[in-house]
């Protein structure tokens, strides 16, 4: 039983890490056309875009990380500290928000740092 666990977490490990390699050699409009690919509709519905402006009221537009300001060379997204993949339960959680530059975003990933 133990090693069927383990050898599922290893697949789904692998299957993140080669995601993620195919990811970071896309450019930030590829990476956010593929989201859109595979989104369930969070990022389009109400409650995500009521808290979302809440959050840049509340945080502003500068990228915690980095220190940029929104441009249009970087613009501020509004990340989840801890990914929505992860912790479902945190997606709607205003404390579970940060602004960060499209770069800074795309090195995090799904990692809680």
């Amino acid at each position: 039983m133990k090693v069927k666990i383990k050898v599922n977490s290893l697949k789904r490990r692998a299957a993140n890490l080669a995601y993620a390699a195919k990811m970071s050699r896309l450019s930030d409009n590829e990476v956010a056309a593929a989201l859109r690919k595979t989104n369930d509709g969070f990022l389009y519905s109400q409650e995500w875009k009521q808290l979302r402006l809440l959050a840049i009221k509340q945080y502003g537009l500068i990228c915690v990380y980095c220190g940029k300001e929104n441009s249009r060379k970087f613009p501020i997204n509004i990340d989840h500290i801890k990914p929505r993949k992860l912790f479902p339960e945190l997606a709607l959680d205003i404390n579970n928000l940060q602004p960060l530059c499209g770069l800074c975003n795309k090195r995090k990933g799904n990692r809680v740092i």
